[in-house]
């Protein structure tokens, strides 16, 4: 009897073992394919923090060259002011100057006479 009582335990266990092995399976199965997923994920993610830096890493460099073309542009728009600043004031500087002259007033002296003595 001993046996016949252990061959209705097995047979009544049997679908109780047969079920947690089969859960067992599925649930190595689950998580393999939550790893290979996860892992995949990963990579994309990774390829597309790549693809953003290197997308950053342009605009920053077009933002850059741009700051100095403006920066570059600016200065010679200063430059430009500077030259005419010095050439306008080195030309009031000849002019006060050559008309401090005591030849070129008397000159403008007698010019002026000639022509207010045309008039009359």
């Amino acid at each position: 009897m001993d046996m016949e009582e252990n061959a209705i335990t097995l047979v009544s266990v049997l679908p109780y073992i047969v079920s947690v092995v089969c859960a067992i399976i599925s649930g190595c199965l689950s998580y393999m394919t939550a790893r290979r997923q996860a892992k995949i994920d990963i990579e994309k993610l990774q390829k597309q923090f790549d693809l953003d830096i290197e997308k950053e890493r342009e605009k920053f460099k077009m933002e850059k060259e741009k700051m100095e073309i403006e920066h570059s542009h600016q200065l010679e728009l200063k430059q430009k002011e500077l030259d005419g600043a010095l050439n306008n004031g080195l030309a009031n500087t000849l002019i006060t100057e050559v008309f401090k002259m005591p030849e070129i007033k008397q000159q403008i002296n007698q010019e002026i006479k000639k022509n207010s003595q045309r008039k009359h």
